[in-house]
C-alpha cells in the first residue's frame, strides 16, 4: 500500500515538475527576445554643432534627432530617415536597431550620402557596409550612442 501511495505521489510531482519546466522553456524564448531590449534613456543635454577635442578626437557635433528631423551647421546637415527595430529572435546585426541617417550640404540640401548604422563608432569611407559615404564628406566617424527604437530617436557624435 505505501508503494503505491509513493509511487502516485512521486507521478504527481514529476506531472507538475515537467508541467512547470515547460512554461519556463516556452516563456523563456519570448521574455528574452532582442525586440524587447530595454531601451536607452535620452540624454538630458546634448552640445549641439559645436567643436569639441577630447583624448585626441575632435568632435563637431553631439545631436539627439528623431526620425524625419534634420539638424545643420551651415555647412554640413544631418537627417534621421528612418530607426529600424531590430528582427525579433535574431542575432548578431539583424538583432540590433539601426539608424538610417541621410547627410546633406547644407546650401542646397543636396546628399552628399546615405547610410544605416548600428550603436557604436563607424569610419566613414573605410567599405563595407559605408562605401557610399566618402571622406569627402568631412567626416572620419560617426558615433551613435544610443538609439531608442520606441520613441524614434537617435543620439549621434559628428567626428572629424
Amino acid at each position: 500500500m505505501f508503494l503505491v501511495l509513493a509511487s502516485a505521489t512521486f507521478r504527481r510531482h514529476m506531472r507538475t515538475l515537467a508541467l512547470v519546466s515547460g512554461i519556463l522553456i516556452l516563456s523563456s524564448g519570448f521574455c528574452w527576445s532582442s525586440q524587447e531590449r530595454e531601451q536607452p534613456v535620452a540624454p538630458k543635454k546634448v552640445s549641439g554643432w559645436k567643436d569639441t577635442y577630447s583624448s585626441g578626437v575632435h568632435c563637431i557635433g553631439e545631436l539627439y534627432l528623431h526620425k524625419g528631423t534634420s539638424s545643420d551647421n551651415g555647412n554640413l546637415g544631418v537627417e534621421v530617415i528612418d530607426v529600424v527595430k531590430p528582427q525579433a529572435g535574431a542575432e548578431g546585426y539583424a538583432g540590433m536597431p539601426k539608424v538610417i541617417l541621410r547627410f546633406y550640404r547644407a546650401a542646397d540640401k543636396r546628399t552628399l550620402c546615405e547610410a544605416t548604422f548600428t550603436e557604436g563608432g563607424t569610419s566613414i569611407g573605410d567599405g563595407p557596409p559605408y562605401p557610399h559615404c566618402k571622406p569627402d564628406l568631412g567626416l572620419s566617424a560617426v558615433s551613435v550612442n544610443a538609439i531608442n527604437t520606441k520613441e524614434n530617436w537617435v543620439w549621434i557624435d559628428l567626428r572629424k
